[in-house]
């Protein structure tokens, strides 16, 4: 993200700079401008960035398409996230620079508004899909084996103490205000699964008197069961919090997709046609 970041500031910038003056006067002034004609949204640059970026914005899509074919070896899913990223941020950014920051129809408002709403929702789920933690059950039962040698009959302990606690788990299908309520109860469920861990490790009887080290990997071992138990729960919450968000992002894409050949249908009845005229 923040190489994306870079590289918008840069583009933004060398986009700015092409006509800085343009861009801060008024519109009655820009007609008198120099670049009126070339930066103007139906001008050959200005309607070059729209098109640029409309391409960029429709390849954007493709990885709604490799989602559906996640089995086929086409990449990894997290390089085409990266570009689904890269192509949809710098694409808006034309479109930006393709309006010359006006939005004077009705139509161009709409699509305006669409994009920039399908833009904050794909930040946010970028942001909901990398901050997901993937707890390691590799890393919990090793640290359950070292307890097992200090506290003998703790692993199974635990491992109980999971099964009767398990995560509320929602169904796919709900509405993203259902499992947006249930954030709450996924908070306190993360909250008391650790305070209970704690309580039945610390409740285990010790083989014997536990020396310096013993009690240093005592704690570790804890630690890291404790954050399973919790990380496990945040898991579940957040993975599906995610998946409605994804739908909800992409019901606002398809929405856009819909709205992009009307604006381009009335801007070539009107005539804007690029290099095509």
């Amino acid at each position: 993200m923040l190489l994306v970041l870079l590289l918008l500031s840069v583009l933004a910038y060398g986009l700015w700079r092409l006509g800085e003056d343009f861009y801060l006067a008024d519109l009655q002034s820009r007609v008198e401008h120099e670049a009126y004609e070339s930066l103007r949204p139906g001008g050959l640059i200005g309607h070059g960035y729209g098109i640029v970026g409309t391409i960029l914005i429709l390849t954007n899509l493709l990885y709604l398409a490799r989602r559906r074919f996640a089995r086929w070896h086409l990449g990894s899913m997290a390089a085409w996230l990266n570009l689904h990223v890269l192509t949809g941020l710098v694409g808006t950014l034309l479109i930006v620079f393709h309006s010359a920051f006006q939005f004077r129809t009705p139509i161009a408002l709409v699509t305006a508004i669409s994009l920039g709403i399908v833009v904050v929702t794909g930040i946010v789920g970028r942001y909901l899909y990398a901050l997901t933690p993937r707890p390691d059950r590799a890393v919990l039962e090793q640290a359950l084996a070292s307890l097992d040698e200090l506290a003998p009959g703790c692993r199974a302990r635990v491992h109980h103490a999971l099964a009767i606690h398990q995560v509320t788990r929602i169904d796919a299908h709900q509405w993203l205000l259902a499992k947006l309520a249930a954030v709450p109860k996924w908070v306190r469920e993360a909250r008391s699964r650790g305070f209970l861990v704690s309580y039945v490790i610390e409740d285990a009887p010790v083989a014997a008197p536990l020396g310096r080290q013993e009690r240093r990997r005592f704690r570790k071992a804890k630690r890291a069961v404790r954050k399973y138990a919790t990380r496990e729960v945040v898991s579940v919450g957040a993975s599906s919090l995610l998946q409605s968000w994804r739908g909800f992002h992409r019901l606002l894409a398809l929405i856009l997709v819909l709205l992009v050949p009307i604006h381009i249908a009335v801007a070539w009845v009107y005539g804007y046609r690029w290099i095509f005229s």
